[in-house]
């Protein structure tokens, strides 16, 4: 499938597939390693100060990506983030033992991701045309799961005695990651010669115009809403289950919490792989609404169970149910979230669309920091009660009235 579209697209899609294989076998273990640094609490702070720092790059990523070639954005800030890893190896061998360059470390991988991000998505959205465009996000989808399973088995089973081969080697892939893209990538785009007063006036100019956009608006902060049941396995599921969970046997291999979030995200991502357009196939003849909703009840449902679970015979049903909602809502929604996007201003509505990764995010930390004073049920639920909120703002923007909105 992936040879029948254009060189572009087929560079765009196999970066995007390491970039996030980089990011599976590193961030979520870097977490539980500074869970074993750090308070509950005061590790939900840090997760949270990285989200807001990232928020902000995720800003400026959106106005580069607009006013500048988006391909020499890509090779400077992939670099970076590939510089950020290498501090962080540097730190597991002992030579910056201090957690100053942990953290700074930790950091500078969300700020230097978010500044490049935008202008990826706005390569890829440029190099489709509306009639491959759903079979183009589609594969992504397909792809980048499939990256999450390869790189949650690979983090997961090299964490305890591999660390620093583990991050000295994402760090090796992350630099041949982007020189793969600046010499197979043939692009460049048109950059706006509209100037304000200050780079702050554009910078938020911009932004101002995708916020006028109240049905996009609302659809990011639904998708957040409910993305952050996801988002909680990796930070309050992932740090629970490394503590509280009792190791077991499981076909002559240990598991014990650690090893078992892996399981948990390769299950997910080999369902996705195997099954991603089986479930469209079955469900492209259903009504189109009723599909969302009921999927994406499902994935939260799913997701929030998890964060109270601690027995496998539980764990394991819980990620196939929660797998199958989004098998089912996923596609559809990546489809019609980019036809609500205006030609002239890709890359500020992707870079506020980042919002929805950031706020879920955000929402997860705050989660993680709320489980050092509350039980897991209560996470549970209140990881549901921001899915259902989540699902109503979604459906609500994309299957409501339509409104026109001036874009002058």
């Amino acid at each position: 499938m992936l040879s029948s579209f254009s060189k572009n697209i087929q560079t765009t899609l196999v970066t995007s597939f390491f970039s996030s294989l980089v990011y599976a076998c590193t961030i979520p273990y870097l977490i539980i390693y500074l869970a074993g640094i750090f308070s509950s609490e005061t590790l939900g702070l840090l997760v949270m100060i990285n989200v807001v720092s990232s928020f902000l790059a995720g800003i400026v990523g959106g106005y580069l990506a607009d006013n500048f070639q988006r391909k020499k954005i890509l090779m400077i800030f992939q670099n970076l983030y590939g510089v950020s890893l290498f501090i962080v190896a540097l730190n597991f061998t002992g030579l910056l033992p201090q957690h100053f360059w942990l953290i700074g470390g930790y950091l500078i991988c969300g700020i230097t991701y978010n500044l490049y991000y935008s202008a990826f998505d706005a390569v890829l959205l440029d190099s489709t045309v509306p009639n491959e465009r759903k079979k183009v996000y589609q594969l992504q989808y397909w792809t980048f799961n499939l990256s999450m399973a390869l790189g949650a088995s690979i983090g997961g089973f090299l964490f305890k005695h591999y660390l620093v081969y583990l991050f000295l080697g994402a760090a090796l892939l992350q630099f041949v990651v982007s020189a793969f893209l600046q010499k197979e990538l043939s692009y460049k785009n048109k950059v706006s010669h509209k100037k304000g007063k200050t780079i702050f006036h554009d910078l938020f100019t911009n932004y101002y115009i995708a916020a006028k956009d109240k049905r996009w608006v609302i659809l990011i902060l639904g998708i957040a809403l409910y993305s952050a049941a996801e988002f909680s396995l990796q930070n309050y599921t992932g740090i629970r289950l490394s503590k509280e969970f009792n190791p077991i046997t499981l076909f002559s291999i240990p598991i014990d919490g650690v090893r078992m979030l892996s399981l948990l995200q390769v299950i997910n991502t080999i369902m996705v792989v195997c099954f991603t357009f089986v479930v469209s196939r079955l469900t492209e003849k259903k009504n189109e609404r009723t599909v969302v909703i009921v999927g994406l009840f499902v994935y939260v449902t799913g997701y929030s169970l998890m964060a109270s679970a601690n027995s496998i015979y539980l764990l394991i049903p819980l990620a196939i149910i929660a797998t199958i909602g989004e098998l089912a809502s996923a596609p559809i929604l990546n489809a019609r979230q980019v036809n609500l996007i205006p030609e002239d201003k890709q890359a500020s509505y992707l870079s506020f669309a980042s919002l929805s990764f950031q706020g879920s995010q955000l929402l997860a930390a705050l989660g993680l920091t709320l489980g050092g004073y509350l039980a897991a049920g209560l996470i549970s639920g209140y990881i549901i009660i921001l899915g259902v909120a989540g699902i109503y703002s979604v459906v609500s923007s994309l299957y409501g009235t339509k409104k026109t909105v001036n874009y002058d």
